[in-house]
């Protein structure tokens, strides 16, 4: 969605409030057909960015936070460059919060490196990653450009799934495993983990499929739906899986990561019923204790990953995915 020359990664929707513009992942038309809460979900900034090509010297972009448990700090790239220690991170505060952003020292080199590399993104976008939380925009101050196709990687990941998926305790979002994976790749992301909500509806396996903006695709799930029984968790994923199989693309799912707060056996059947619907079919199951069953690798909550069990999962995972993508190739 491009709005004041900026595209806005990842938004489907922006709904102007009071408080600002309103940024959400997910239509209102996918939204109003899933269980409650999946719109105040699809609002958080996981895997949304405000893309942009300084025309002048410097912007400066206003935004504002929600309240949140977690540090609300949006982190700046120059393509696939971090930003310098100037230049890399900033605070979002509830009250309206102004971020500069210059126009990118050294491109001349970084140009150099990213055609030398391969690299995805060209290092004149800079790249504003929001965070976990819901963020508002209120405007930008300076003249921006949107980028052009060709100033982006040429294929792009899809991630679906839960908290973890979304980002949740993965302290900043470059240390989600999505956006690891997708930096593994040189390719760009779409992340439409849902925190506490990844409940397998249909309205949103449809929603994936209708999308021709991505290249490949993962599906994480049974975490939030161990409050269903086996046979109302089992009736959702056969139904989900049903509408995800007529999709060509490459889709790699698992079932629950390693959790050590949960109901053991539970979490045991919830994985084999993942398993029952996806092998088979044309996806590609990797268990979810696969890539990530080491109690060390969790936080205090015993559920969700470290950042060390993020990057488990992202290597783990992303070695899967590229041997399957580089056979198909």
């Amino acid at each position: 969605m491009i709005k004041d020359g900026i595209d806005f990664h990842n938004v489907a929707e922006m709904t102007e409030t009071e408080n600002g513009w309103r940024m959400s992942r997910l239509p209102s038309s996918v939204t109003e057909r899933m269980e409650e809460g999946a719109s105040s979900v699809a609002a958080y900034g996981t895997g949304v960015e405000l893309r942009f090509k300084v025309k002048g010297d410097a912007v400066t972009l206003k935004l504002r936070a929600e309240e949140a448990a977690e540090a609300q700090t949006a982190y700046i790239y120059y393509g696939s460059f971090q930003g310098g220690w100037e230049n890399s991170s900033r605070t979002i505060l509830t009250q309206e919060t102004a971020i500069r952003v210059e126009r990118p020292e050294n491109l001349e080199f970084m140009q150099r490196v990213t055609e030398e590399k391969g690299l995805g993104f060209n290092p004149e976008v800079v790249r504003v990653v929001l965070p976990y939380g819901t963020c508002l925009y209120l405007g930008v101050e300076g003249e921006v450009e949107a980028p052009a196709p060709e100033d982006y990687p040429a294929k792009t990941y899809l991630a679906y799934g839960s908290s973890i998926t979304h980002g949740s305790l993965a302290l900043a979002m470059p240390y989600t495993y999505p956006f690891q994976i997708a930096q593994r790749f040189g390719c760009d992301y779409i992340n439409l983990g849902s925190a506490g909500s990844a409940r397998a509806e249909k309205a949103l396996a449809e929603y994936i499929v209708s999308r021709r903006d991505w290249d490949f695709a993962s599906v994480e799930l049974g975490i939030n739906m161990l409050g269903y029984t086996p046979e109302a968790f089992e009736e959702r994923v056969r139904e989900f899986f049903s509408v995800l199989e007529q999709e060509t693309k490459p889709i790699f799912v698992t079932s629950i990561f390693g959790c050590f707060g949960s109901d053991q056996e539970k979490a045991a059947d919830f994985r084999r019923i993942v398993k029952k619907y996806a092998v088979g079919r044309r996806m590609v199951f990797t268990d979810g204790l696969e890539l990530l069953n080491d109690p060390a690798f969790v936080s205090q909550d015993l559920t969700h990953p470290s950042l060390e069990g993020m990057r488990q999962i992202a290597d783990r995972w992303y070695g899967i995915m590229r041997e399957r993508l580089m056979a198909d190739d």
